[in-house]
């Protein structure tokens, strides 16, 4: 790996089973209430590229079913563009 790999994404490659922690995505999830435009914040991204697909798949799911009082719910478009973010960092 090059040398600016963090030592978390270093575990990850290493231990690809690796599920983030609650907090971590419930943290990415307070984040992404702020719409789309929260992938370009490097904590959110650090944040996604932790998550394994099914967790990934969790918080697709949940970005959609935002209640309106709570913040936007995604667009499929939008939810397309996050599950092809998370695959670019979590490789």
């Amino acid at each position: 790996m090059d040398d600016d790999v963090s030592i978390e994404r270093a575990w990850h490659k290493i231990n690809p089973n690796d599920r983030a922690a609650a907090s971590t995505v419930e943290a990415l999830m307070f984040s992404l209430r702020d719409g789309i435009h929260a992938l370009t914040a490097p904590a959110t991204l650090e944040r996604l590229s932790k998550l394994d697909e099914r967790q990934l798949c969790e918080v697709a799911e949940r970005v959609q079913n935002f209640r309106q009082a709570i913040a936007p719910a995604w667009t499929p478009n939008e939810v397309r563009a996050l599950i092809r973010i998370w695959g670019e960092n979590y490789e």
